[in-house]
């Protein structure tokens, strides 16, 4: 008896554990459901809600409504740290200004997260550390957002300091009382903001673009994360099984979407301005021939670009006019007076340069001929430089130049005033420069061929650059060669065909711009390498573009001198002079936005 009753102890043990382990699990289950009714939100199956910082609220509503775009069952609602709503992509409208202090707005949008009011909060600076530790953020989706301060394009104002850019996004705009009156008209924008009409400022010497965003090299910068509310902890396990999911969160199915679209280039072009980004370098007229190929010849290859080369280089796509043939056949035109053209070797130039594509559409490059076109194009392909406008007849020269950066294609167009049927130099002699099916040469300023070929290269290419040589020479405004035509309403049609940006060269002065249809024209780019001597033959200049798929994000103009042939950057107050000059003569364009 002894032994059996010592052989029933362990069973007695076990139920005692499985009692305790029965009442564990009866008291986790209703906590559980304590927590799980806790942590349930009122909210429709389709339906996110967003708390925002201030400073990102603009940005907030552009990824609610690219998210909801075109899909009839999602909605966004984004409200600021007080609850308030600030924009209902259902209802629509302009989006509210968020009023807030922005020393409570961490711990507001804490509480808004906690109580279930929200199911996202997106916050950056003094109201993200109010939201968590690192570790709790570290996992958190986000973007590095940026405040860049901008002004009408083209401006003569380029720079500020860091300490005057943090006064003025303090203040909220250059125009705030307290400000210096230089400031007046500087707003304060965001990334995805960018538009070709409004140029932005380097901050202690850095120029704002996605990348530089990106890298934290431009101090106007933050990091902005994406927080989200989701049952957490020893209690959060019955709110993660499939039958208990739709109880705690009625919108789980929509989070799960919201969580895998922001990883996407969609997301990132919603709130960046663009999903990619490149950089358009482009100059004008190129002339390697006469006194530039004897200072070539003195000084080396590397010469004509030597003080420029790198800022050119580093840019995505980098375009100029070649003024002049490269080549030793052919026999120069009767009756032209003037005839430029350049040694083959001359091509390395172009490459020391960083030149990635060439327009030949001008008044030069059959100076020579048709031998020495056809070189030139040889030379060129030979050495990977890209050209429009010009080809070995006039299936070739319509042919859009494609180029490809970061996923981005660009096609470049050449078009040129002086390839006319009507216009040649001898009786004797009638040779225009016009291509035809049997004749080397250059596209003509036709409307209809242009509409034709941007119609073609928009199938291909998902920007469009339209070059055209053209106008009256050594004035500061379009003035067409033929009378028959409107320079400035042919570069307008231009824009409304699709294309993006129209670039101007042969005038050799620097141009006015302007910002139309969402695109840009450069009505003259100047000289660049070249030998001319007047004053406003020597002025000259480099734009930049940032482009996305879509088209120009921004544009800055900076200014350059050419010494003898060779162009060298301005500084101080000669480049704050040419920048008001091109800053004036743009001033005449700008009803036509």
């Amino acid at each position: 008896m002894e032994g059996k009753g010592k052989a029933s102890r362990p069973w007695k043990a076990r139920w005692i554990m499985i009692g305790i382990a029965v009442v564990a699990l009866l008291v986790y289950g209703a906590g559980s459901f304590v927590y799980v009714e806790a942590f349930g939100a009122d909210r429709d199956h389709g339906t996110l809600v967003i708390g925002v910082s201030t400073a990102l609220a603009a940005d907030a509503v552009r990824l609610g409504q690219a998210f909801s775009a075109g899909e009839a069952d999602r909605k966004v609602v984004v409200v600021d740290a007080t609850g308030a709503t600030l924009f209902d992509t259902a209802a629509g409208g302009s989006p509210a200004t968020a009023r807030v202090d922005v020393a409570t707005e961490g711990s507001l949008l804490a509480g808004l997260l906690r109580d279930g009011l929200v199911d996202y909060v997106f916050a950056e600076g003094q109201a993200l550390a109010g939201l968590g530790s690192a570790s709790d953020l570290a996992g958190a989706p986000g973007f590095r957002r940026a405040d860049l301060l901008s002004l009408p394009f083209p401006s003569a104002r380029v720079a500020v300091s860091l300490e005057e850019a943090r006064a003025i996004v303090a203040a909220g705009g250059g125009s705030a009382a307290g400000l210096p009156t230089w400031a007046a008209g500087i707003e304060v924008i965001g990334l995805g903001d960018r538009t070709p009409d409004r140029q932005l400022l380097e901050v202690d010497g850095v120029y704002p673009t996605r990348a530089s965003v990106l890298d934290g090299t431009y101090p106007l910068s933050s990091e902005a994360k994406l927080m989200a509310r989701r049952p957490q902890g020893f209690l959060s396990l019955l709110a993660h099984l499939p039958f208990a999911r739709g109880w705690a969160q009625p919108n789980a199915a929509v989070i799960g979407e919201f969580d895998a679209w922001l990883a996407t280039p969609e997301a990132e072009g919603a709130f960046y301005g663009a999903s990619q980004e490149i950089t358009l370098a482009a100059v004008g007229d190129v002339m390697l021939g006469r006194k530039t190929g004897r200072e070539i010849d003195q000084f080396g290859l590397d010469y004509p670009f030597g003080l420029v080369a790198e800022r050119l280089s580093s840019a995505d796509i980098t375009f100029c006019n070649l003024e002049a043939p490269l080549g030793t056949t052919g026999t120069m035109l009767p009756g032209k007076e003037i005839w430029l053209r350049g040694r083959l070797e001359y091509v390395e130039c172009l490459k020391l340069g960083g030149i990635d594509i060439v327009n030949l559409a001008n008044n030069h490059i059959l100076d020579y001929d048709s031998p020495c076109l056809l070189e030139t194009l040889d030379i060129l392909d030979q050495n990977g430089i890209a050209h429009g406008g010009a080809g070995v007849d006039n299936v070739a020269s319509r042919r859009p130049a494609i180029l490809e950066a970061d996923g981005i294609k660009v096609a470049f167009l050449g078009y040129t005033e002086f390839a006319d049927p009507g216009l040649f130099w001898s009786f004797s002699y009638r040779r225009s420069f016009v291509a035809t099916e049997t004749l080397p040469g250059c596209n003509p300023l036709d409307m209809a061929m242009v509409a034709e070929d941007v119609a073609r290269a928009k199938t291909e290419a998902d920007l469009v650059v339209v070059v055209y040589h053209w106008g009256m020479e050594d004035i500061p405004y379009p003035q067409p060669f033929n009378p028959l035509n409107d320079l400035e309403t042919i570069a307008r049609q231009t824009i409304d065909l699709g294309a993006n940006v129209v670039l101007g060269t042969h005038p050799h002065a620097v141009q006015g711009y302007e910002t139309y249809g969402g695109g840009l024209i450069a009505y003259s780019l100047g000289n660049f390498v070249n030998d001319q001597n007047r004053e406003t033959q020597k002025e000259s200049m480099i734009l930049e573009l940032q482009m996305g798929p879509s088209g120009v994000l921004s544009a800055r103009v900076t200014p350059c001198w050419i010494i003898s042939t060779q162009p060298r950057f301005m500084r101080g107050d000669e480049a704050r002079l040419l920048l008001e000059k091109i800053e004036e003569i743009s001033a005449g364009f700008r009803d036509h936005r």
